[in-house]
């Protein structure tokens, strides 16, 4: 599978590393190193000799104006004379191992001058191999560019806009560094997908993979690099450069996920009992490995009683508006007796299907539940079912039952308890009377023997409802 990987960087004369060490870095040097070529730095005098580097398949120049390697950054370095300059621009892209050495040169050609048409800037390229201790495919590229246009007579000028502060960019009316970014990201994904649809072949990449929070796993930079690094000279490893791109990325990722999950620890915080905000791991220590197995029996049992119960305290049932229509609207049904979510984040999902005698669900929401059971309770005033009766596990039951009583639907199959019935169950001997005759009346009202005649004589349809009971007694 192909993958999108791009990084840029800037390179400053003096680049602090997250320990706080303050490394020296120059144009010269890193050009020399990613080309394999020997560059004296005129500046400072300092010999970059990588001539014998291996590891290098090709380099390519574009817009440099007839200029040699050594003569380019060298120009550059001389052009930015303070301590702290910027004086080249990297960026680190990840080759699909699917292409061959002639699509790379393609693909980094039209990159590159899509580049210094956008930018007028010089590019250098070096395609370099996979490292020996690494993974096989992991061909990669860098592109130097210069932070200042290059200009007809071979000199350089201004500085480049991705160069800018985003308050200049901002008062130019121009895309801040990040839009600029993205832009270049989506240009890189532009000329791969090109090649790839040339050569007919159904790979794609994607920079919107990196947004996803996925992580990317280093590459092994090997003792060599680390070593390099050690000694504040990192930036003559691939590896080690690659991988600092990678930490940052998937710090990122990092903070997000880190962010979430404050957030679900501060909504359990506050809504669920102390006891299931514990951590769910356990451990201990016993005398015997009979005892420990025991106990972890034994602590598994609790463990799954906890989160039954935690389920129960969140599960809330649907509040119906009749006025709305029918819940069951929510739903589409197929020839096949599936209902689907109509809209929603849930949307074409199944919820639950219609298999005549019985309903199978699919879901636990409440919603879910309320549209069943109308579906349930239109087959039984049809006459093809004689009651509702739940069935599967005790928490849909439960679940189900506690919807059918906000929705004065009887349903079968589910004991409640007496905290639940006090809850949920319509309960008619509570109320306020104003003397002991309307108290007996109201005992009356709930006895068996007396039922059918308070029918009768009342136009309510529920007798039993707590709305029956008058408010005042005669009386008073």
């Amino acid at each position: 599978m192909a993958i999108f990987f791009l990084r840029m960087n800037p390179v400053s004369r003096l680049k602090k590393l997250k320990t706080g060490k303050v490394i020296k870095q120059s144009a010269t040097a890193g050009a020399a190193y990613r080309a394999a070529e020997k560059i004296i730095d005129q500046r400072t005098g300092l010999v970059a000799d990588y001539s014998n580097r291996t590891g290098v398949i090709d380099t390519m120049m574009f817009n440099n104006k007839g200029l040699s390697r050594s003569e380019l950054w060298n120009l550059s370095e001389l052009s930015n004379p303070r301590k702290n300059s910027r004086v080249a621009r990297e960026t680190i892209v990840a080759l699909p191992h699917e292409l061959s050495t002639d699509s790379y040169k393609t693909i980094l050609a039209d990159y590159a001058l899509a580049l210094v048409d956008r930018y007028g800037v010089a590019v250098d390229v070096a395609i370099h191999t996979p490292g020996r201790e690494g993974d096989h495919r992991n061909f990669h590229a860098h592109i130097y560019c210069t932070t200042q246009v290059m200009k007809e007579d071979g000199t350089l000028g201004k500085k480049v806009e991705i160069e800018w502060s985003d308050t200049n960019l901002r008062k130019a009316s121009l895309p801040t560094g990040k839009e600029q970014l993205l832009a270049i990201k989506q240009l890189w994904e532009k000329v791969v997908n090109q090649e790839f649809e040339r050569l007919g072949m159904n790979e794609r990449i994607d920079h919107k993979f990196e947004v996803n929070g996925d992580r990317i796993a280093q590459i092994h930079a090997g003792p060599h690099a680390t070593s390099l690094a050690r000694r504040g000279r990192g930036h003559e490893s691939d590896e080690w450069q690659i991988n600092q791109a990678i930490i940052a990325f998937n710090n990122v990722a990092s903070i997000g996920d880190a962010r979430n999950k404050k957030m679900q620890n501060t909504v359990t915080k506050n809504t669920a009992p102390e006891v299931l905000t514990q951590a769910i791991k356990f451990g201990g220590l016993s005398g015997s490995e009979k005892a420990a197995e025991e106990a972890v029996s034994l602590a598994k049992k609790k463990q799954q009683q906890n989160k039954e119960l935690m389920e129960r305290e969140h599960w809330k049932p649907a509040q119906i508006d009749s006025q709305k229509g029918a819940v069951i609207s929510m739903f589409q049904q197929d020839s096949q007796g599936v209902y689907r979510w109509s809209k929603g984040k849930n949307e074409g999902a199944e919820a639950f299907r219609d298999a005549g005698k019985a309903i199978h669900s699919q879901t636990s929401n409440a919603w879910a539940l309320a549209a069943e059971l109308e579906l349930a309770q239109q087959k039984k005033n049809a006459g093809e079912w004689k009651e509702i009766r739940a069935f599967g596990s005790e928490e849909y039951r439960r679940a189900v039952w506690i919807q059918g009583q906000t929705m004065s639907i009887q349903v079968e199959g589910y004991k409640p308890s007496k905290e639940e019935l006090a809850k949920y169950g319509q309960n008619s001997s509570q109320g306020l009377v104003g003397d002991q005759k309307s108290l007996s009346q109201n005992r009356f009202m709930i006895d068996p023997k007396f039922q059918n005649k308070f029918e009768q004589k009342s136009s309510v349809s529920n007798p039993l409802s707590i709305q029956t009971i008058p408010a005042r007694s005669p009386k008073v």
